[in-house]
C-alpha cells in the first residue's frame, strides 16, 4: 500500500503542474488570437487606406479572419474550457492535499495498513468525478508540457521529500 499511495501522490502532484501549465498556455494562445483578430479587424491594419488600392487582397484577409473566427472553437480553448482547467486544478490540489496527509499518516505509523486502504480507495472514487471534465476538456497533452511538469514535479519532490 505504501508504493501505491507514494505513486498516486506523485501522479496527483504531477496532474496539479499539469492543469497549471497547460491553463497558462491555453490563456496565452486565446490572447495571441484575440489580439491577432482584432489588429486585423477593420478597426486595425485593415482600416487602413492601402487596402483601398488591393481590394482583393483585403476580402481574402478579411474571409480568413472570419474564417478563423468561425473554427476559434474548434482550434483553441475557449472561456468555458479554461474554467474546466481550473476546476480540474483546484480538484488535484485537494486531492493532492489529502493524499499527502494519508502518506504521513500511513509512513508514521499512525494509519494502520487496512485503514489507509480503506481511506485510499475512498479518495481515489472521488477522482471518477474529475474524470468526464477531463476528457471534454483536455483533447491532447503536449509533450513539451509534460515534459515540464515532470520536471518540476521530480524538483518538488526531491526538494521536499529527498527522494
Amino acid at each position: 500500500m505504501r508504493n501505491r499511495i507514494w505513486t498516486e501522490l506523485t501522479q496527483a502532484k504531477h496532474n496539479i503542474e499539469f492543469a497549471t501549465l497547460y491553463s497558462d498556455h491555453q490563456r496565452f494562445v486565446l490572447r495571441v488570437f484575440n489580439i491577432c483578430i482584432l489588429t486585423f479587424s477593420s478597426a486595425g491594419i485593415m482600416g487602413w487606406k492601402v487596402w483601398q488600392n488591393l481590394p482583393l487582397i483585403a476580402c481574402v484577409v478579411i474571409a480568413i479572419l472570419s474564417l478563423l473566427k468561425l473554427l476559434q472553437p474548434h482550434l483553441i480553448m475557449n472561456e468555458k474550457q479554461l474554467k474546466s482547467l481550473d476546476d480540474i486544478h483546484r480538484f488535484y490540489a485537494d486531492y493532492y492535499n489529502q493524499i499527502e496527509k494519508l502518506w504521513y499518516d500511513f509512513e508514521s505509523g499512525r494509519l494502520p495498513e487496512e485503514q489507509a486502504t480503506k481511506q485510499f480507495f475512498k479518495l481515489k472514487k472521488r477522482e471518477t468525478e474529475i474524470n468526464p471534465i477531463i476528457a471534454e476538456t483536455i483533447r491532447n497533452k503536449p509533450k513539451r508540457i509534460v515534459n515540464k511538469c515532470k520536471l518540476h514535479s521530480d524538483q518538488y519532490f526531491n526538494q521536499v521529500f529527498n527522494t
